[in-house]
This record gives C-alpha cells, structure tokens and sequence, in this order.
C-alpha cells in the first residue's frame, strides 16, 4: 500500500474523523499539521495545489476532505 499523508489542522471535525475511520480501519498514515508545520502548508499548496484540510495523498492519488466512500476506494485500491 503506498504511504498515506493526510494534511490536516487540530480544529477541524473531517479532519478528526478521517483519522479516526483510518485509525479503526488499522490504517497507518502520517499526519501533518498545517498550523504547526510550515513545511506540510507549504507543500499543500504549492505541490497539491490545495487549501483546505483533510487533504489525503496516497501515491498518486488525492482526496479532498473526508468521503467514507472515497477512501474505502483508495483503500481497496491500495490494499
């Protein structure tokens, strides 16, 4: 399975539940948090090209914001 970075921010509600579906899946993934790693920010806008939280990257696949159905696709894809 290609790693799994989510782009996120402590406030945000997708965010929260997106780790937590990933959490009770046993799905590891690596959490960046924009409000305290200047580094993931920049990357989210200037790689992704995107400004909003949850942002999921999986190989080459993106996911903005948290679909239960989206991710369990990403994940059968992977998996």
């Amino acid at each position: 399975m290609a790693r799994i970075k989510i782009f996120s921010q402590p406030t945000c509600n997708a965010c929260s539940e997106l780790k937590e579906y990933l959490r009770k899946k046993g799905v590891d993934f690596e959490d960046l948090d924009v409000t305290a790693d200047r580094d993931a920010l920049d990357e989210m806008i200037r790689v992704h090209k995107v400004r909003v939280t949850p942002l999921i990257i999986a190989g080459d696949r993106k996911i903005i914001g948290f679909d239960p159905v989206e991710v369990e696709r990403l994940l059968n894809e992977a998996g």
